[in-house]
């Protein structure tokens, strides 16, 4: 299906367009709420990791690939972090900013191999088409959610906001499309993606969410929140299952 990286392009930008809106419709909750809004997302993301992701994963593939690859992506979002706090240091007068572009790249590097394995899997797995989609939808949602978060804290004009987005999606796309070339060429490299996506994701899911949350709130809102998460992506997981 030569369409399916552009379908997975729209469902990728309207997943982090839509939590990007919610944002923006409760910008006046947002910016007294930040962290709990970070400790609400982080729960979605770990609850879909979790529950859904990881499991998948370990059941479709050899325990080798995923953690190797698990173990890349932390080791590559730990070099990535430590790169852009050094550049922050430099220029406080920016940090809100940069705090945005670290969010967006992190998103970015997670897009490849979560595009990779997405092009791989389709070529194989056609049934699980919609289940794949909506996952996208789910977990853009409040990564779109956190990037408008951070992105209300700077200077910058909407369209900003829309452009990074966007080239998310095609990022993602992109991915897809490439993932769909290899699939016939490789055995283990989906096993070994789709780990570092799972690396990556829970990265940016502990460290950029809950961990940021965690030292500004009670543990007790704190866990209310990531429970809170959790139990969003719960009742949604049958609903990602009859499909």
């Amino acid at each position: 299906m030569e369409l399916f990286p552009i379908i997975v392009t729209f469902f990728s930008f309207g997943g982090l367009l839509l939590g990007g809106i919610v944002g923006l419709a409760t910008k006046r909750i947002i910016e007294k709420q930040t962290y709990r809004l970070y400790a609400l997302c982080g729960g979605i993301l770990l609850g879909l990791l979790l529950l859904d992701i990881i499991p998948e994963t370990f059941s479709s593939y050899e325990i080798t690939g995923p953690l190797l690859g698990i173990t890349i992506g932390i080791l590559m979002m730990c070099l990535i972090d430590h790169s852009c706090h050094r550049f922050v240091i430099h220029y406080n007068d920016q940090q809100t900013w940069q705090t945005f572009l670290f969010l967006s790249f992190a998103i970015f590097i997670h897009n490849l191999p979560s595009g990779f394995a997405l092009g791989t899997a389709f070529t194989t797995h056609h049934e699980s088409t919609l289940s794949f989609l909506l996952a996208i939808i789910i977990h853009h949602v409040p990564e779109g959610l956190a990037l408008i978060i951070s992105f209300l804290f700077t200077e910058h004009k909407y369209i900003s906001f829309i452009l990074i987005i966007l080239f998310l999606s095609i990022i993602l796309g992109l991915s897809t499309a490439f993932g769909m070339i290899i699939n016939s060429k490789t055995i283990h490299l989906p096993g070994l993606i789709m780990g570092s996506a799972i690396g990556s994701l829970g990265y940016v899911t502990i460290h950029e969410m809950l961990w940021k949350a965690k030292k500004h709130l009670s543990l007790f809102s704190f866990l209310s929140w990531i429970f809170v998460g959790c139990l969003l992506i719960i009742v949604f997981i049958p609903f990602i299952s009859h499909h």
